[in-house]
């Protein structure tokens, strides 16, 4: 882990799955996860939401969403691997290739974001202005630290 000092204070980059145990020095109050735990190994999601739930205050909030398998990227994907992970392949407008855990239904939700108390299950289908590609679906989990 590097710490970076500039324009927003510190910043500090750490390797890929890391841990996060440590990075802050306060308890958090809130905590927001938009469309970026989806990329994690089931194992490293657990671990992270273990530290998440440590590092946050009593009563902290936990906001977190998750891509669904409505979304057009689900048809684009291979085989479960043993981590939850799916191989995604884009081409055409996005060229690029993914590994993303896909949720089937918002209640799978509070198992992922355990022992967060569930507060809120949602979803989501934001405007998609390449409609022909199909759905951008995803489920929203908003919790509270008891």
């Amino acid at each position: 882990m590097k710490n970076l000092l500039g324009g927003g204070g510190g910043c500090k980059i750490i390797q890929p799955n890391a841990s996060l145990a440590g990075l802050f020095e306060e308890k958090m109050n809130l905590i927001l996860a938009n469309q970026s735990l989806y990329y994690l190994p089931k194992n490293t999601l657990a671990q992270n939401m273990d530290e998440f739930y440590e590092m946050s205050e009593k009563g902290a909030i936990f906001f977190a969403t998750m891509m669904s398998e409505k979304n057009y990227y689900f048809k684009h994907a291979g085989k479960e691997d043993e981590q939850g992970l799916r191989k995604v392949v884009l081409e055409g407008r996005l060229n690029e290739t993914s590994y993303i855990h896909f949720v089937k239904n918002a209640t799978d939700l509070k198992e992922l974001f355990k022992p967060f108390k569930c507060l809120y299950l949602g979803e989501y289908d934001p405007i998609n202005f390449y409609e022909f590609e199909g759905s951008a679906h995803h489920f929203i989990f908003v919790g509270v630290k008891e």
